[in-house]
């Protein structure tokens, strides 16, 4: 999710966004990355992972993004 604004962006390996730039992979329930193409700046700020087991846990990363 784009944790400025909390948009869900992919739900397990599904990705629920209506922006084509996204996508998910993961090596099987251990390791996911959230994958943004052709990055914009409106793209810059913090992304995070949720994990609903019966204690949360979640995993923010954040990107910065020039322009040319």
């Amino acid at each position: 999710m784009r944790a400025e604004d909390q948009t869900v962006l992919t739900l397990h390996r599904r990705v629920v966004t209506h922006n084509s730039r996204v996508s998910v992979s993961t090596d099987g329930d251990t390791i996911w990355r959230l994958h943004i193409k052709q990055v914009k700046e409106s793209d810059r700020g913090c992304y995070m992972c949720q994990i609903n087991t019966s204690t949360m846990s979640k995993r923010v990363g954040c990107i910065d993004v020039h322009g040319k």
